[in-house]
């Protein structure tokens, strides 16, 4: 039996160049949490959580289900993703996960969610170097190689649109064959301009994704929506506001011909069948790091999948290709090769997988097969003790 023996738990916070602005945010950080793993066989899993707060959601995985799981055998990733859970359901009257209660005080779900996440993913890694398998078999081997679309766009303080050509028509000569656009922060009319110059600059056979984050409440997401059915839009992702993302999202659908995309803002799988059944959403890209790892997302990948639902899930494409390329209903998965607004997917793996022909390639590696730059993580990682 090979055991659990210790959790290690950094947190990376780097600074951007500039501010990349959203519909009504600006991403000025690029932040990370890294869980290593230990075990008694001298195998270590390397998982990955994005949520916030950075401190308290590395907090929960160190002090309240680290001691969940230490003495475990990590290959039991289903039990452990149970245990962990029910911190989220216990009584609260006490405060500790080894007195068997309850959620850590002043903390919510998402962030346990998130802690889980980081967790189970590094499980997963384990049990693909044990076996001496990939994840992505371990998780079903549907195909090695998933396609990845390049995400860009991004809101700049000065902006002149026309700079949009120049940096979409930049990922398409890199190979890219997908490429996301964002929107939500001006007036559908003046964001359906700016994918009109994208649009001309990549050409008609380039798949185009529109993410509004969020931004827009019901009728101008379908005002929009209409407008960029001119551009053969391939999906409209989270187009409105968050506390319409059911119903909204269901009026979205039944008045635009685009597929809709939403998943990235849940934290469980009962939250994407909600967004299936009600919000009739053609596509989710629930997020593994920001809630729940693997074992959630495989599940919501399976559940998808009885839906007609195709998974595109969000971020992090060295870990959400494994999943994507296991399952039958897995469309792609998402990259920022712009080095200013993710500096961390150029500095911080030794190894990482190959992209050939707009598409992530997975190799036979036991595990996720990817290894970090521990110089690079020793300048920009700081260790939660």
């Amino acid at each position: 039996m090979v055991t659990i023996r210790d959790v290690e738990v950094f947190v990376i916070d780097v600074p951007l160049q500039r501010p990349f602005h959203m519909a009504s945010r600006a991403i000025t950080r690029q932040t990370e949490i890294i869980v290593k793993v230990h075990t008694d066989a001298g195998v270590v899993g390397i998982g990955s959580a994005h949520g916030t707060p950075l401190e308290r959601v590395a907090e929960i995985i160190k002090k309240e289900l680290a001691p969940l799981i230490i003495g475990e055998d990590p290959r039991n990733t289903e039990r452990l993703w149970q245990r962990m859970f029910q911190t989220t359901c216990a009584p609260r009257a006490a405060n500790t996960a080894t007195s068997g209660a309850s959620l850590p005080k002043g903390l919510g779900r998402p962030q346990v969610a998130c802690a889980i996440g980081g967790i189970d993913i590094a499980l997963w890694d384990i049990a693909g170097q044990l076996s001496g398998r990939p994840v992505w078999q371990l998780l079903g081997g549907c195909r090695s190689r998933i396609p990845v679309y390049a995400t860009g766009g991004y809101y700049a303080e000065d902006e002149d649109i026309k700079d949009l050509a120049g940096e979409f028509s930049g990922y398409v000569a890199q190979g890219y064959r997908e490429v996301k656009l964002k929107a939500g922060r001006l007036s559908p009319e003046g964001d359906f301009e700016r994918a009109k110059v994208v649009r001309e600059a990549i050409g008609p056979d380039i798949a185009l994704y529109v993410d509004a984050s969020q931004g827009w409440d019901v009728w101008d997401a379908v005002r929009a929506g209409r407008l960029y059915e001119q551009l053969d839009v391939a999906w409209f992702e989270e187009p409105v506001h968050w506390y319409d993302d059911i119903s909204g999202l269901a009026q979205v659908a039944r008045h635009v011909r685009i597929p809709i995309t939403s998943g990235e803002s849940e934290f469980t799988k009962q939250g994407v069948r909600d967004l299936i059944l009600h919000g009739h959403i053609a596509i989710t890209n629930y997020d593994c790091t920001k809630a729940g790892g693997l074992t959630e997302g495989r599940k919501i990948a399976a559940l998808a999948e009885a839906h007609n639902v195709r998974f595109a899930p969000h971020h992090a494409a060295h870990i959400h290709a494994h999943l994507a390329a296991a399952v039958p209903n897995g469309m792609n998965v998402e990259l920022h090769p712009d080095p200013q607004r993710d500096p961390l997917w150029e500095r911080l793996f030794e190894k990482k997988p190959a992209i050939e022909g707009g598409e992530m390639v997975l190799d036979d590696t036991p595990g996720l097969g990817y290894i970090l730059d521990e110089g690079v993580m020793a300048r920009v990682a700081t260790e939660v003790r």
